[in-house]
């Protein structure tokens, strides 16, 4: 009796555990908490916490989005998203103001 109980109790970690990563990974970059926005000269990647943004601004001719956050170092410190083509950009900015 004991083993069936572990037995399932494995089973339904594994299975909630899949279910939760199945979640995590259909989830678009505009909704999670980290903006992502290519790497730096080191080729590291270089991201923002949204809580640190005060403001982003769409730049449709350059289709990119331009995030402005507090940094103690830079009072200027700014990422810029780029984006291969116009539909992508307003796809990407529809969803950033919807869940933000």
């Amino acid at each position: 009796m004991k083993k069936n109980k572990k037995a399932l109790l494995g089973i339904i970690v594994v299975l909630s555990a899949s279910l939760f990563m199945g979640a995590l990974l259909k989830k678009s970059e505009a909704s999670l908490r980290v903006i992502k926005a290519g790497v730096d000269e080191n080729g590291h990647s270089l991201c923002v916490n949204k809580s640190q943004v005060y403001l982003f601004k769409k730049d449709q001719v350059d289709n990119k989005i331009i995030f402005y956050y507090h940094h103690p170092e830079d009072s200027k410190a700014s990422i810029v998203k780029s984006f291969g083509d116009e539909k992508s950009l307003d796809i990407y900015w529809e969803e950033l103001l919807r869940k933000w």
